[in-house]
Protein backbone atom coordinates (compact mmCIF):
# COMPACT_ATOMS: atom_id res chain seq x y z
CA UNK A 1 0.00 0.00 0.00
CA UNK A 2 2.99 2.54 1.15
CA UNK A 3 4.56 1.96 -2.33
CA UNK A 4 1.34 2.56 -4.64
CA UNK A 5 0.81 5.87 -2.41
CA UNK A 6 4.49 6.80 -2.81
CA UNK A 7 3.97 5.95 -6.66
CA UNK A 8 0.29 8.11 -7.43
CA UNK A 9 1.90 10.73 -5.14
CA UNK A 10 4.70 11.04 -7.84
CA UNK A 11 2.07 11.06 -10.46
CA UNK A 12 0.97 13.98 -8.94
CA UNK A 13 3.84 16.13 -9.21
CA UNK A 14 3.93 15.69 -12.92
CA UNK A 15 0.44 15.88 -13.02
CA UNK A 16 0.56 19.09 -11.28
CA UNK A 17 3.71 20.11 -13.47
CA UNK A 18 1.46 20.23 -16.74
CA UNK A 19 -1.19 22.60 -15.37
CA UNK A 20 -0.81 26.41 -15.85
CA UNK A 21 1.12 27.92 -13.56
CA UNK A 22 -0.39 30.72 -10.80
CA UNK A 23 2.32 33.36 -12.65
CA UNK A 24 1.13 32.28 -16.27
CA UNK A 25 -2.63 32.43 -15.17
CA UNK A 26 -1.71 35.76 -13.52
CA UNK A 27 0.07 37.50 -16.42
CA UNK A 28 -2.21 35.99 -19.17
CA UNK A 29 -5.87 36.28 -17.39
CA UNK A 30 -5.00 38.80 -14.85
CA UNK A 31 -7.49 39.39 -12.26
CA UNK A 32 -8.63 35.44 -11.83
CA UNK A 33 -8.50 32.16 -9.18
CA UNK A 34 -8.44 28.35 -9.62
CA UNK A 35 -9.79 26.15 -8.13
CA UNK A 36 -8.51 22.52 -7.95
CA UNK A 37 -9.40 20.19 -5.48
CA UNK A 38 -9.03 16.35 -6.45
CA UNK A 39 -10.87 14.04 -4.88
CA UNK A 40 -8.08 11.68 -4.46
CA UNK A 41 -4.26 12.05 -4.90
CA UNK A 42 -4.18 12.66 -8.99
CA UNK A 43 -7.07 14.28 -10.55
CA UNK A 44 -9.61 13.26 -13.49
CA UNK A 45 -10.64 17.24 -14.06
CA UNK A 46 -7.64 19.61 -14.65
CA UNK A 47 -7.35 23.25 -16.03
CA UNK A 48 -5.76 24.75 -19.35
CA UNK A 49 -4.73 27.60 -20.65
CA UNK A 50 -2.49 28.99 -23.61
CA UNK A 51 -1.87 32.11 -25.72
CA UNK A 52 -3.00 32.00 -29.46
CA UNK A 53 -1.92 35.25 -31.26
CA UNK A 54 -4.06 37.82 -29.36
CA UNK A 55 -6.25 34.95 -28.24
CA UNK A 56 -6.55 33.37 -24.88
CA UNK A 57 -7.86 30.49 -24.22
CA UNK A 58 -8.38 28.87 -21.26
CA UNK A 59 -10.80 25.58 -19.99
CA UNK A 60 -11.93 23.51 -17.42
CA UNK A 61 -12.04 19.38 -18.21
CA UNK A 62 -13.84 16.44 -16.39
CA UNK A 63 -12.66 13.27 -17.55
CA UNK A 64 -14.96 10.33 -16.74
CA UNK A 65 -14.30 9.06 -13.38
CA UNK A 66 -11.47 10.38 -10.87
CA UNK A 67 -7.73 9.20 -9.46
CA UNK A 68 -5.75 7.10 -11.35
CA UNK A 69 -8.41 6.01 -14.41
CA UNK A 70 -9.12 10.24 -14.47
CA UNK A 71 -5.93 11.14 -14.04
CA UNK A 72 -4.79 9.04 -17.35
CA UNK A 73 -7.90 10.61 -19.41
CA UNK A 74 -6.30 13.97 -18.02
CA UNK A 75 -3.19 13.95 -19.30
CA UNK A 76 -4.42 12.13 -23.03
CA UNK A 77 -7.34 15.48 -22.92
CA UNK A 78 -4.39 17.78 -21.88
CA UNK A 79 -1.87 16.37 -24.36
CA UNK A 80 -4.41 16.80 -27.51
CA UNK A 81 -5.60 20.39 -26.33
CA UNK A 82 -2.26 21.54 -27.25
CA UNK A 83 -1.69 19.68 -30.43
CA UNK A 84 -5.52 20.84 -31.38
CA UNK A 85 -4.84 24.71 -30.44
CA UNK A 86 -0.63 25.24 -30.23
CA UNK A 87 0.38 23.11 -33.11
CA UNK A 88 -2.95 23.60 -35.16
CA UNK A 89 -3.18 26.62 -34.99
CA UNK A 90 -6.89 26.65 -33.96
CA UNK A 91 -8.40 29.35 -31.81
CA UNK A 92 -12.16 28.42 -32.31
CA UNK A 93 -13.50 26.78 -28.82
CA UNK A 94 -16.48 24.88 -31.28
CA UNK A 95 -14.13 23.64 -33.59
CA UNK A 96 -11.35 22.69 -30.79
CA UNK A 97 -13.80 20.39 -29.19
CA UNK A 98 -14.96 19.06 -32.19
CA UNK A 99 -11.33 17.67 -33.04
CA UNK A 100 -10.87 16.80 -29.69
CA UNK A 101 -13.69 14.95 -30.10
CA UNK A 102 -12.39 12.73 -32.74
CA UNK A 103 -8.78 12.62 -31.95
CA UNK A 104 -10.10 10.63 -28.27
CA UNK A 105 -13.08 8.55 -30.04
CA UNK A 106 -9.53 7.23 -32.25
CA UNK A 107 -7.47 7.05 -29.67
CA UNK A 108 -9.35 4.89 -27.03
CA UNK A 109 -10.18 2.53 -30.74
CA UNK A 110 -14.01 4.28 -29.56
CA UNK A 111 -15.63 2.46 -33.05
CA UNK A 112 -19.42 0.87 -30.88
CA UNK A 113 -17.82 -2.19 -29.94
CA UNK A 114 -19.66 -4.00 -26.70
CA UNK A 115 -16.86 -4.27 -23.90
CA UNK A 116 -14.42 -1.29 -25.20
CA UNK A 117 -13.82 2.12 -22.99
CA UNK A 118 -16.63 4.54 -22.95
CA UNK A 119 -14.17 6.85 -21.37
CA UNK A 120 -14.69 10.83 -22.59
CA UNK A 121 -14.81 14.19 -20.82
CA UNK A 122 -16.85 17.35 -20.04
CA UNK A 123 -15.56 20.71 -20.85
CA UNK A 124 -16.12 24.55 -20.95
CA UNK A 125 -13.77 26.29 -23.20
CA UNK A 126 -13.06 30.07 -23.44
CA UNK A 127 -11.07 32.30 -25.91
CA UNK A 128 -10.76 35.77 -24.70
CA UNK A 129 -9.61 38.81 -26.57
CA UNK A 130 -8.97 41.51 -24.38
CA UNK A 131 -8.09 44.17 -26.74
CA UNK A 132 -11.29 43.33 -28.41
CA UNK A 133 -13.56 42.94 -25.72
CA UNK A 134 -14.56 39.61 -27.24
CA UNK A 135 -15.07 36.40 -25.58
CA UNK A 136 -15.84 32.71 -27.33
CA UNK A 137 -17.50 30.03 -25.99
CA UNK A 138 -18.47 26.27 -26.39
CA UNK A 139 -19.24 23.46 -23.95
CA UNK A 140 -19.41 20.11 -23.46
CA UNK A 141 -22.23 19.60 -21.15
CA UNK A 142 -21.10 22.50 -19.30
CA UNK A 143 -21.94 25.78 -18.75
CA UNK A 144 -20.61 29.18 -18.94
CA UNK A 145 -21.29 31.79 -16.44
CA UNK A 146 -21.05 36.05 -16.47
CA UNK A 147 -22.32 37.93 -14.23
CA UNK A 148 -22.49 41.66 -15.20
CA UNK A 149 -24.86 44.35 -13.17
CA UNK A 150 -25.73 42.09 -10.75
CA UNK A 151 -27.23 39.80 -13.32
CA UNK A 152 -26.09 36.27 -14.16
CA UNK A 153 -26.18 34.95 -17.70
CA UNK A 154 -25.76 31.39 -18.21
CA UNK A 155 -24.92 29.87 -21.31
CA UNK A 156 -25.51 26.11 -21.70
CA UNK A 157 -22.81 23.69 -23.48
CA UNK A 158 -23.77 21.47 -26.43
CA UNK A 159 -25.90 17.98 -24.93
CA UNK A 160 -22.61 16.11 -25.78
CA UNK A 161 -19.82 14.50 -24.21
CA UNK A 162 -16.47 14.26 -25.97
CA UNK A 163 -15.86 10.73 -26.90
CA UNK A 164 -17.11 8.14 -24.56
CA UNK A 165 -20.26 7.43 -26.54
CA UNK A 166 -20.71 6.54 -30.41
CA UNK A 167 -23.28 9.42 -31.27
CA UNK A 168 -21.90 10.08 -34.98
CA UNK A 169 -21.56 13.90 -36.48
CA UNK A 170 -21.51 15.46 -32.97
CA UNK A 171 -21.76 19.98 -33.24
CA UNK A 172 -20.10 21.75 -30.43
CA UNK A 173 -21.74 25.37 -30.83
CA UNK A 174 -19.64 28.19 -30.65
CA UNK A 175 -21.16 31.68 -28.68
CA UNK A 176 -19.81 34.59 -29.17
CA UNK A 177 -20.10 37.43 -26.88
CA UNK A 178 -18.98 40.96 -26.29
CA UNK A 179 -17.56 41.25 -22.73
CA UNK A 180 -17.32 44.26 -20.37
CA UNK A 181 -14.92 45.61 -18.05
CA UNK A 182 -15.68 44.85 -14.18
CA UNK A 183 -17.75 41.55 -16.19
CA UNK A 184 -17.51 38.09 -14.13
CA UNK A 185 -16.61 34.70 -15.64
CA UNK A 186 -17.11 31.30 -14.01
CA UNK A 187 -16.10 28.02 -15.98
CA UNK A 188 -16.23 24.81 -14.09
CA UNK A 189 -16.45 20.90 -13.44
CA UNK A 190 -19.81 19.29 -11.86
CA UNK A 191 -17.68 18.35 -9.05
CA UNK A 192 -18.81 20.95 -6.84
CA UNK A 193 -22.69 21.41 -7.10
CA UNK A 194 -22.69 17.88 -7.35
CA UNK A 195 -20.92 17.44 -3.53
CA UNK A 196 -23.10 15.90 -1.25
CA UNK A 197 -23.72 17.37 2.45
CA UNK A 198 -26.48 20.05 4.52
CA UNK A 199 -28.50 18.67 6.73
CA UNK A 200 -30.18 16.41 4.86
CA UNK A 201 -27.23 14.80 2.84
CA UNK A 202 -28.00 16.25 -0.48
CA UNK A 203 -26.42 17.82 -3.64
CA UNK A 204 -25.46 21.48 -3.30
CA UNK A 205 -27.20 21.88 -6.76
CA UNK A 206 -26.18 24.12 -9.72
CA UNK A 207 -29.13 26.52 -8.53
CA UNK A 208 -27.40 27.45 -5.14
CA UNK A 209 -24.01 27.26 -7.04
CA UNK A 210 -25.53 30.49 -9.50
CA UNK A 211 -27.02 32.29 -5.98
CA UNK A 212 -23.58 31.88 -4.41
CA UNK A 213 -21.69 33.25 -7.42
CA UNK A 214 -23.98 36.11 -7.54
CA UNK A 215 -23.77 36.74 -4.25
CA UNK A 216 -20.38 36.94 -3.90
CA UNK A 217 -19.25 38.20 -6.96
CA UNK A 218 -18.50 41.58 -5.44
CA UNK A 219 -15.79 40.21 -3.71
CA UNK A 220 -12.08 40.65 -4.71
CA UNK A 221 -11.15 37.48 -6.74
CA UNK A 222 -8.94 36.10 -3.87
CA UNK A 223 -11.45 36.21 -1.23
CA UNK A 224 -14.13 34.92 -3.90
CA UNK A 225 -12.02 31.44 -3.82
CA UNK A 226 -11.69 31.54 -0.27
CA UNK A 227 -15.35 31.84 0.16
CA UNK A 228 -16.04 29.08 -2.23
CA UNK A 229 -13.83 26.87 -0.30
CA UNK A 230 -15.48 27.58 2.84
CA UNK A 231 -19.01 26.77 1.73
CA UNK A 232 -18.05 23.44 0.35
CA UNK A 233 -16.55 23.32 3.62
CA UNK A 234 -19.10 23.97 5.70
CA UNK A 235 -21.40 22.22 3.29
CA UNK A 236 -20.26 18.95 3.21
CA UNK A 237 -18.97 18.00 6.70
CA UNK A 238 -18.33 15.35 7.68
CA UNK A 239 -19.02 13.81 4.12
CA UNK A 240 -16.14 12.93 1.63
CA UNK A 241 -15.42 14.49 -1.38
CA UNK A 242 -17.78 12.74 -3.58
CA UNK A 243 -15.47 13.95 -7.26
CA UNK A 244 -13.06 16.41 -8.39
CA UNK A 245 -13.31 19.97 -7.77
CA UNK A 246 -12.23 22.44 -10.81
CA UNK A 247 -13.61 26.43 -10.54
CA UNK A 248 -12.10 29.14 -12.71
CA UNK A 249 -13.20 32.41 -12.22
CA UNK A 250 -12.48 35.43 -13.94
CA UNK A 251 -12.51 39.40 -13.75
CA UNK A 252 -12.22 40.96 -16.87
Amino acid sequence: NKDITDSINYAKRIQEAILPSRDNIKSDLGDAFVLFKPRDIVSGDFYWMTRVREHILFAVCDCTGHGVPGAFMSMIGNDYLTQIVVDGKVSSPGQTLGLLDQKIVTALKQTGEPGEAKDGMDAALCAINFETMELEFSGAKRPLIIIRDNELIEIKGSKYSIGGNQIKNKFFDSHNLSVQKGDLIYIFSDGYHDQFGGVNGKKFSIKRMKKLLLAMHHLPIPEQKQVLENTLDSWKGEIDQIDDICVIGLKV
